[in-house]
């Protein structure tokens, strides 16, 4: 799909029938792989067992693809943000990781002070997807304000969208012009 990236038959131009009948607030995704072997076990390592040394390599790589799009660059790079309860679990935050070695090559600000998730949710991998919607409902907020700018939200992976649409409206609402998602696997 042109607007959320899910696969579809060979030669589609237009908007997958999700899109069409409710269009996300982003503009567009571009994902560098498919959620497969060998770049989700790397996901997974980044993710779950603290292999920070694959957000750098991963980073470029997502750099890289997107370096093949001629579409002007966005003013602010805001990854996804996490909680603080899962953030003190983890450590670190995945997506800002990724989104370092992509700002860096871009030149671009790094946004994740003030985007924040103040609303602790379920993880949506072990959700159902039709209640993956309702659990990042108002799950985001921005505090600050972007009028006018173009911003690119970074993620590692895409699988309903829910997650970077609820992140995408609340950057809409606080004045984002435009949002993109750069995720860097598609499931």
């Amino acid at each position: 799909c042109p607007r959320c990236a899910a696969p579809m038959a060979k030669g589609a131009d237009a908007p997958c029938g999700g899109c069409q009948r409710r269009p996300p607030r982003y503009s567009c995704v571009r994902a560098a792989f498919a959620y497969a072997p060998p770049v989700d076990g790397l996901i997974q390592g980044l993710k779950y067992h603290r292999k920070l040394n694959h957000a750098r390599v991963l980073g470029s790589y997502l750099a890289d693809f997107l370096e093949t799009f001629p579409e002007a660059r966005p003013d602010l790079v805001v990854p996804v943000p996490l909680h603080r309860a899962r953030l003190r679990e983890r450590g670190y935050n995945q997506a800002l990781e990724l989104a370092r070695p992509v700002a860096r090559r871009f030149k671009l600000p790094l946004e994740y002070l003030r985007v924040r998730r103040p609303r602790a949710t379920a993880p949506q991998t072990e959700l159902p997807r039709r209640k993956r919607r309702q659990n990042v409902r108002n799950a985001f907020r921005v505090e600050r304000n972007l009028t006018g700018c173009h911003i690119a939200i970074v993620d590692d992976v895409m699988t309903t969208g829910h997650t970077v649409n609820s992140l995408a409206a609340c950057l809409r609402q606080a004045g984002a012009e435009t949002v993109r998602v750069w995720v860097l696997a598609r499931a």
